[in-house]
């Protein structure tokens, strides 16, 4: 089963405190670390231009450092932005780019985070035989990833933990439009983000949701004759055996 990188409860409760530790002069720090998070404090706000500003500035100051935690950080932090603005080809260029270090580097636990991304990024884009491929590479990752993370701390978790936000906020941005199709009775806008949400629950630690999503989700494709994504869902469900 896929596990967590951290609970939301924790995730957020870090969030939280490291506002509060930011300056209401940071705005004019050119430390990385403060830039980068004052782009994710923006991007969490969704001032996302704000957010792009100052991860660009972030990513200026490390952009010649070659195999570094921070360029890594710099990249995925701005991937996380366009993914937000659903740019999506800009982002997974950005993720693939941060991929290519991580992969010279030996990071398990970046080597899962972004094939998960990227995979939802195809997901996102209707790619969906591509996106089965890199969900394939991300549950290999898993547990070593699992192993890495738990043994050291050598991988620090500030470096991946923008991709869990866009995760998380993604399935309450998908849930939220869900529930208005079914106010509105509306078979499709029901179907379709339901759809969508199943990558996002699976890398989110959440597999055990997916079965009563596949219940509703399978009616639907078959009433609305979606092939391609019934199609997609016996090939998902041959990687995750849910």
């Amino acid at each position: 089963m896929v596990t967590t990188f951290f609970t939301l409860a924790n995730f957020l409760l870090k969030k939280a405190k490291k506002v509060k530790k930011l300056q209401q002069n940071s705005d004019e720090s050119n430390d990385f670390k403060t830039l980068s998070q004052l782009g994710q404090n923006y991007q969490a706000k969704r001032q996302l231009q704000k957010a792009l500003v100052y991860s660009k500035k972030a990513y200026e100051l490390v952009k010649t450092e070659a195999d570094s935690d921070d360029l890594i950080v710099a990249l995925v932090n701005m991937g996380a932005i366009y993914w937000d603005m659903s740019q999506l080809r800009k982002a997974t260029k950005l993720f693939q780019d941060s991929l290519l270090i991580v992969e010279r580097i030996g990071d398990n636990v970046g080597r899962r985070m972004l094939y998960s991304i990227i995979g939802i990024s195809s997901w996102r884009m209707g790619e969906f035989v591509k996106a089965i491929e890199w969900f394939e590479k991300a549950l290999k990752a898993s547990s070593e990833a699992k192993i890495e993370y738990e043994r050291s701390q050598l991988v620090p978790p500030w470096k991946y933990e923008i991709l869990w936000g866009v995760m998380v906020r993604g399935i309450a941005t998908l849930k939220n439009r869900i529930q208005i199709a079914r106010n509105q009775h509306d078979s499709v806008r029901i179907l379709l983000p339901t759809f969508s949400m199943l990558p996002l629950m699976l890398f989110t630690g959440q597999k055990e949701a997916i079965p009563s999503l596949l219940k509703e989700i399978v009616p639907l494709a078959k009433e609305l004759k979606r092939n391609k994504i019934l199609d997609t869902i016996m090939a998902l469900e041959k990687i995750i055996r849910v």
